[in-house]
């Protein structure tokens, strides 16, 4: 039976999920931190994390990421603009419920699967991309239109999310080659 890299590494027990699942939220909230102030739609490292987590931890990657959008809503600062129940009425809540999704469609595609395919790495990473920014885009354009949405929310992006997403595969990628090399020792 195949293992996701985190468990290659960290093990299978449920302390080690526990607390790979409050790392990933740390992670989460340490990147959103990070940012440029675009407007309305900060740029952040958060999209970096969610590609990182999901893919190297499977469905705890999921975990930590919905945990992290949970904790933020219910009012805990940890967004990128701080947090609370209103935020889900915000321009950026879009990007936010994008990155739950992508997490978990990463995550079931990785999930027990620790493949050295760097095409099937790749293409997963951009579809959670892919996701992430329609979820964003879909949802700032009810408050400033889809021409709007897309200048200010994804145009401002495109080659930092790419030199996001090249870096997530970099580090996954190397992350997979070696926890197989260990494993054929």
């Amino acid at each position: 039976m195949s293992r996701t890299i985190s468990e290659n590494i960290f093990g299978t027990h449920f302390f080690s999920k526990y607390y790979l699942t409050i790392l990933g939220v740390i992670l989460l909230t340490v990147s959103s931190k990070i940012s440029i102030p675009f407007y309305p739609v900060p740029m952040t490292l958060q999209t970096l994390v969610v590609y990182f987590i999901a893919a190297s931890m499977g469905m705890v990657g999921f975990y930590s990421t919905f945990i992290y959008v949970v904790l933020g809503t219910l009012g805990l600062p940890i967004f990128a603009n701080g947090g609370g129940i209103g935020y889900i009425f915000s321009p950026t809540f879009g990007f936010l419920y994008g990155m739950v999704v992508a997490a978990f469609f990463i995550s079931i595609v990785f999930n027990k699967e620790v493949s050295a395919n760097l095409i099937k790495l790749s293409l997963t990473i951009f579809i959670g991309a892919l996701i992430i920014f329609l979820c964003g885009v879909s949802h700032l354009s009810f408050f400033v239109g889809f021409e709007q949405a897309v200048t200010f929310g994804l145009m401002p992006f495109l080659y930092s999310e790419f030199l996001k997403i090249i870096l997530a595969i970099a580090i996954i990628f190397g992350l997979i080659q070696r926890v197989n090399s260990k494993s054929h020792k």
